[in-house]
């Protein structure tokens, strides 16, 4: 009888309590649509992981990091032994939002990458890309094309301090976004 009472107790306490019982308490996650889902992009830290083609900062596997406040930081690098060749080069970049939307941005960024290619030949030794490193600045547009999913181009103004040319090149990559 007092483990009836006690139940029953606790039961009244519990309903007066919350309005419900329930033995854990959760906040059910909406699935966002793509709009709703950059606009936590920009409010929160998020990252992602995609592949990135490039002159400025590398062509290959990329990393990307966005903040609060508009900005970003992202690095690339490929690696690939042919034969007697050796493919590398490793880059990064710093980017800025000047005008962010619900499913896309615009952004400045400021780049740069090592682009190496090696082979085993003793005739010839060393790095045969004659620009091995470069700098650049230019801008950038960004489009969600999904929840998760982003695509980006961008153009720059390329230095290269071997040379001391200046270049237009273009870049494109395709993100997979998580936080």
């Amino acid at each position: 009888m007092k483990r009836t009472l006690t139940a029953l107790l606790l039961l009244v306490l519990g309903a007066a309590g919350s309005g419900r019982l329930c033995a854990q308490t959760s906040t059910p996650i909406a699935v966002a649509d793509t709009a709703a889902n950059a606009q936590d992009y920009y409010r929160i830290p998020s990252y992602g992981v995609g592949l990135m083609a490039g002159l400025i900062s590398g062509a290959g596997i990329s990393g990307r990091a966005t903040f609060p406040g508009g900005f970003a930081a992202q690095a690339t690098f490929f690696v690939m032994t042919a034969g007697q060749w050796t493919h590398f080069n490793v880059g990064g970049e710093a980017q800025y939002a000047f005008i962010r939307q619900t499913d896309w941005r615009l952004y400045s960024l400021l780049g740069a990458g090592i682009y190496s290619s090696v082979t085993d030949d003793t005739l010839r030794p060393g790095n045969r890309i004659a620009n091995p490193f470069r700098l650049g600045l230019g801008i950038g547009y960004e489009k969600f094309l999904g929840p998760q999913f982003v695509f980006s181009i961008a153009g720059a103004l390329t230095y290269f301090p071997s040379t001391g040319e200046v270049l237009p090149t273009p870049e494109a990559g395709f993100y997979f976004y998580f936080r």
